[in-house]
Formats: structure tokens, C-alpha cells, sequence
């Protein structure tokens, strides 16, 4: 039996992918006072949270009137909630279906081959320099523009049921996250999942933190 496909994820994440906040409580704690998320975590097994009165001030979405199913049903569809991924030792590169080839930062071509020097395990993102097969330019694949459709980071706040560009984080959002982070700025993407196998997350690093717990 054939699965459906991953509707996607918001991902949110520290804009250095090697930063990794010091604690995790306060930005549970910060989430939770601007009511992006309600307090309490979600009791149907999404190692989650339920998102809060005011996440649709802090998140736009585009089009009118939008759909959003913000309650699991019976049926075990997919809704919109929020999981935490990590902390994680070092630099995840996170990427899907969706992801585009990102461009070099020397030539500015496309890097088409990004897949044969990434892998395909997607369990880490790589150590070392990888070569441009244009100009032979070395980069890290971590510092990579992917334009919004990959991303590294050592710590992810995953919004779900988010389809690539269904949804913008607001400033403020952004902002918040940064001033419990020693004023490190965020910055987001996109996921569409492949298959759990090749998503780069690891589902034992997606964890629960309890709001003051």
C-alpha cells in the first residue's frame, strides 16, 4: 500500500547552522508567552504541540481564507502543529522533493549534480568542502543558498502540514526567537519529505520540552 505523499513542513531554525542555543526552555517558554503555541504538549503521540490563539498573526499565509485543520480527527489526517528536531552534535542539512539546486556562490551556476556529493542518507550534512562542477569552487553545502527549499541547523522548530510557500513567518515571530537566542537571527525554509528514510531528520531527536518542565 502505497503512502501519501509528505504535505510539507515550515522550518525554523538559527540562520548559523553551527549555533546552537544554550538552553531550549526559554524559547518554548517564548513561544509559548505570544501564544504561537499553546503550553501544553500535544496528547495523540505527535511529540508536539498545538499551536496557540495567535499563530495566524504570527504566521501568514497567502490566498484567502485558508484551510487549516489545527485538530487531529479520527481519520489521522495530517494538521497543523508544531515538533521540535534536535539539538543535534553538528549541522543537519535537511532537504525533500521539493528542493531546488542551489547556486554556487563564485559562478552563480546551478549545482545540478548537489545530489551525488549530498547523498542520499541525509543523516548529516558534510564536514568538509565539496567542488563546484562549473568553476571548481569549494564550498561547505551548509552555507549553500537553497533558496528556501533546504536548509542546516542543529536545532528545528518544525511547523506541520505546511505546503512550500503556503506560509510566511511574521517578523515579529522571527525577531522573538532571536532575543532568546542571544540575538541570533533565524531564518526558515521548506520541506517536503521524500520518504522517512531520506528526510535527514532523525526521529529520535525529535523531542518534547515541557514549558518550565
Amino acid at each position: 500500500m502505497n503512502q501519501p505523499l509528505h504535505t510539507g513542513r515550515l522550518a525554523l531554525t538559527p540562520q548559523d547552522p553551527y549555533y546552537l542555543p544554550a538552553d531550549l526552555a526559554p524559547i518554548i517558554e517564548k513561544l509559548s508567552d505570544i501564544e504561537f503555541i499553546h503550553p501544553e504538549i500535544s496528547d495523540d503521540n505527535t511529540t508536539g504541540y498545538r499551536l496557540g490563539d495567535r499563530f495566524l498573526q504570527l504566521v501568514t499565509f497567502m490566498g484567502c481564507s485558508p484551510a487549516i485543520q489545527f485538530e487531529p480527527d479520527e481519520a489521522g489526517n495530517p494538521y497543523c502543529h508544531m515538533t521540535v528536531a534536535g539539538p543535534y552534535e553538528s549541522p543537519r542539512l535537511l532537504y525533500g522533493r521539493n528542493t531546488t539546486p542551489p547556486r554556487c556562490a563564485s559562478c552563480r551556476k546551478r549545482i545540478e549534480n548537489w545530489r551525488t556529493f549530498i547523498g542520499h542518507s541525509g543523516n548529516s550534512a558534510p564536514d568538509g568542502l565539496t567542488a563546484c562542477p562549473n568553476c571548481g569552487h569549494r564550498q561547505n553545502p551548509t552555507s549553500y543558498n537553497w533558496r528556501q527549499s533546504a536548509g542546516s541547523g542543529r536545532l528545528f522548530l518544525f511547523i506541520e502540514n505546511i505546503f512550500p510557500q503556503e506560509a510566511i513567518p511574521a517578523t515579529e515571530l522571527l525577531t522573538q526567537l532571536s532575543q532568546v537566542s542571544e540575538n541570533k537571527p533565524w531564518h526558515y525554509f521548506y520541506l517536503q519529505e521524500e520518504s522517512p528514510a531520506k528526510s535527514g531528520i532523525d526521529s529520535a531527536a525529535i523531542k518534547r520540552y515541557k514549558v518550565g518542565g
